[in-house]
């Protein structure tokens, strides 16, 4: 038992979730503000699922927090086991918290789900951490519950051009709207170029290396729902870093 646990959870550590496992998924679910001290090392938590997916009675689960202000909010909070199931709610005892951060309403329980016949490919890993993709009027891109039911590759080639589509049009509209507030990008590839002008030259590609960028860290992004255009042009900012 506690080799698995411990196999579990330096899983959920590797950046991207490298598919070792023929059959499941690691997914992370929000849990609501459902919280039940048992004891002084156990708590209950609950999550709610949409209809069309559940989670086995006894199944491990693994709490992640998420970032708001601070990174160091986005540590594991401990572990425990699905022991009651009550229509679309899912409650957890939770024990083996070492953070010294109580768990809230947000943080994040990483299960395995079993794997659906969709294109496994970056928005979906993104919706594995619920990372959400608003546009810049803050409309949801997808969403992280049904997205597994159906993604194919031409789903999520058009998804991209819908982002490259929204950071151009952010950029330029900054750079007609308000050019003072452009920032130098002063290392990296784009050394000596601004913000707003590689906004406006954005492209699949670019794209591509920022989700990647994304699910190389997905700890500062997980749980969390963001403007797509407002986080690459952070991306940018700080030099557009690429994974190696």
């Amino acid at each position: 038992m506690r080799k698995m646990i411990l196999l579990f959870l330096v899983f959920l550590s590797l950046s991207g979730f490298s598919q070792t496992d023929t059959s499941k998924w690691p997914r992370a679910f929000p849990i609501t503000d459902y919280k039940v001290k048992l004891n002084d090392s156990i708590t209950v938590v609950q999550i709610e699922l949409p209809e069309g997916i559940s989670i086995k009675d006894k199944q491990l689960g693994v709490i992640q927090g998420t970032y708001n202000t601070t990174k160091d909010e986005a540590v594991q909070k401990g572990y425990g086991r699905c022991h009651l199931i009550k229509g679309n709610y899912y409650y957890f005892t939770i024990g083996n918290n070492t953070s010294g951060l109580e768990l809230k309403k947000g943080d994040l329980l990483y299960t395995f789900m079993d794997k659906t016949a969709i294109y496994y490919g970056r928005i979906p890993q993104l919706a594995a951490h619920f990372i959400e993709l608003l546009t810049v009027y803050e409309n949801s891109l997808y969403d992280p519950y049904t997205l597994f039911n159906q993604w194919e590759r031409s789903t999520e080639l058009s998804l991209v051009d819908s982002l490259v589509a929204d950071i151009q049009f952010t950029g330029n509209y900054f750079m007609q709207q308000n050019p003072a507030s452009d920032i130098m990008i002063m290392k990296g590839d784009y050394k000596g170029k601004t913000t707003f002008h590689m906004m406006i030259e954005c492209n699949p590609k670019m794209v591509g290396e920022f989700l990647d960028y994304v699910l190389a860290r997905p700890r500062l992004y997980a749980g969390r729902k963001w403007k797509i255009s407002e986080i690459f042009a952070t991306w940018l900012s700080e030099g557009a870093p690429v994974v190696k």
